[in-house]
């Protein structure tokens, strides 16, 4: 599947509006933080926007893979931010970017039918 990301005030986003509409949460649930807002500046050469192709099944030419780790978050880090309160979220590792780590919250399981992959296939397309 193929969804846009955007930073907004220095904050990265999913694009996301169906989760928003079946009410299962506000805009500060599709925050992405704590090493996946860096991975978005890398994957959108630092810019504002990137549509990223991303999928649970091997993806041809795929630029990166996410591998999944344990779940946890970093309670601090989300109230500081702004973030929505979430019971649990899963890390990644890509290795790709020497091992660079991110955090994925429970949104994840929406966009990927209930689950968190052990492993995401990542691909960019450029937003003109």
């Amino acid at each position: 599947m193929k969804k846009r990301f955007y930073k907004e005030n220095g904050i990265w986003y999913i694009d996301l509006p169906e989760f928003l509409e079946q009410g299962l949460g506000t805009i500060t649930n599709l925050m992405m933080v704590d090493g996946a807002d860096s991975f978005l500046d890398i994957l959108s050469r630092n810019g504002n926007q990137v549509l990223v192709h991303f999928s649970d099944q091997p993806l041809e030419g795929a630029s990166y893979s996410l591998i999944g780790e344990n779940f946890g978050k970093d309670q601090q880090l989300l109230s500081q931010i702004g973030h929505a309160f979430v019971s649990y979220g899963r890390y990644y590792t890509v290795p790709d970017l020497g091992g660079h780590r991110l955090w994925l919250c429970p949104v994840t399981e929406f966009v990927f039918g209930g689950h968190y992959p052990d492993r995401i296939w990542i691909d960019t397309y450029e937003i003109n």
